[in-house]
């Protein structure tokens, strides 16, 4: 039977295809390779910047004069999206470096050394968990939440006792408050593929700045601009980074004090790499270190092919991702929601290398590749040792050294509902 294209339902709006399919056909595969590649090429660089353009214009932050009006709640915003969308990797690893930085004091690495928080074996496991657990806490809740002011006053709590015995400095606490709020654009100005924009860097230094005065950090007699005050983030950053260096200068010193922290936690950074691969990875590590910390925790000068190593390896995949990848498509989750019943909170990945906090599931203990990766390289899984890692999740009062879990209640309480009495939590701290 012969049947004409006109009596095809549609067939007349499918027939102009037909000489288009038959040029397809008779292409060479270069002919068809090079206008894919060129339009994967052009999507990348569309999509790339569009969520930051996206949130700029979202919350109107057009200029700097914009910034002076930036609230805690739109800097928390912000620095949730840099952490969660744009760069989670080099946001972790800025503030965990920077952590690790602020053991070239000597003030507060001979108190690491005299709790062994820090530098016990298997105590340091939880404290490096729960302080990334508290940080993480004002990073991804509104500073208005109770989790955000919980964790607030859970850290006033458990600084409380070395404030009071005085070994722990308001200069301390400061420096400490000046690497949260300086390492992250820096990590991402040398190694991500690209560097924060202006409202950006202003909303670390407005969403740590609020941190700073909850946790009742002193700023006179310190940063320069204290008297007068700040116009915005970005002056406050800048203060708090001039200062800062110049604190270096003074406390920062080639230590055996710093040595030991030091050398104990480079361990938990080269955790996963193989062992016959752990002495390469550490030159690597100390390679990322600046040259005043890496002299104050007396370590050798940075080997030089591992150097050439990182870098060339950061640079590769700086350009991958700013020239040839798509961005994100789905958040990285750490924190699941608070347990209705029992209010405990769990975590979906780890900040260190053990599953602190984090509920067994069919798929993260005995499914997922991770779960094979981690097993075949001798670590531990979700539901190895639930007490230890305490699988059913954490209270705030859990977060702290073990001879103070439990401890503190009464006092969180009163200090969150000083913050929540404060005025401006949420709006802008410079105005």
């Amino acid at each position: 039977m012969n049947i004409s294209v006109s009596e095809i339902p549609g067939a007349a709006a499918v027939w102009p295809l037909r000489p288009l399919l038959d040029m397809l056909k008779s292409a060479s595969w270069t002919q068809l390779l090079v206008p894919a590649v060129l339009a994967y090429l052009g999507l990348c660089r569309t999509l790339r910047f569009r969520r930051e353009h996206a949130l700029r214009r979202k919350l109107g932050y057009p200029d700097r004069a914009s910034l002076a009006r930036m609230t805690t709640e739109d800097a928390q915003q912000i620095v949730h999206f840099l952490s969660s969308w744009e760069f989670p990797l080099f946001n972790f690893l800025a503030l965990e470096f920077g952590l690790f930085k602020t053991y070239g004091l000597e003030s507060i690495s001979r108190l690491l050394l005299a709790t062994g928080n820090l530098t016990d074996p298997v105590r340091s496991l939880k404290r490096f968990e729960d302080t990334a657990a508290l940080i993480g806490e004002w990073l991804q809740n509104p500073p208005t939440s109770e989790r955000a002011m919980q964790g607030v006053a859970r850290m006033n709590f458990l600084h409380s006792k070395y404030i009071k015995e005085g070994t722990i400095s308001n200069a301390d606490l400061l420096y400490t408050l000046s690497v949260f709020i300086t390492e992250p654009p820096r990590f991402c100005r040398l190694f991500e593929w690209r560097a924060l924009n202006e409202m950006e860097i202003c909303a670390y230094g407005v969403l740590w700045k609020s941190v700073g005065d909850a946790m009742g950090i002193e700023y006179k007699g310190f940063l320069a601009r204290a008297e007068s005050g700040w116009r915005d983030g970005v002056e406050f950053a800048d203060d708090i980074a001039t200062w800062a260096k110049a604190y270096e200068v003074v406390a920062m010193k080639p230590s055996l004090v710093c040595a030991k922290p030091a050398r104990a936690l480079i361990p938990m950074i080269t955790y996963w790499a193989p062992g016959f691969a752990k002495p390469f990875v550490t030159k690597v590590v100390i390679s990322l270190l600046g040259e005043r910390v890496r002299e104050a925790f007396m370590l050798p000068e940075p080997d030089v092919t591992a150097s050439a190593t990182v870098y060339s390896l950061l640079a590769i995949r700086l350009f991958v991702l700013r020239y040839l990848t798509l961005p994100r498509f789905f958040q990285l989750k750490r924190l699941n929601d608070p347990d209705p019943r029992t209010g405990r909170m769990t975590q979906r990945i780890p900040y260190g290398n053990f599953p602190f906090y984090i509920k067994p599931t069919l798929w993260n203990r005995w499914i997922s590749p991770a779960a094979w990766l981690i097993w075949l390289v001798g670590g531990k899984v979700p539901g190895d040792n639930p007490e230890e890692y305490m699988a059913q999740g954490y209270l705030f009062s859990d977060l702290g050294p073990k001879n103070r879990m439990g401890l503190g209640v009464e006092e969180m309480e009163a200090d969150v509902s000083r913050l929540r009495e404060s005025f401006g939590r949420g709006g802008c701290p410079f105005g």
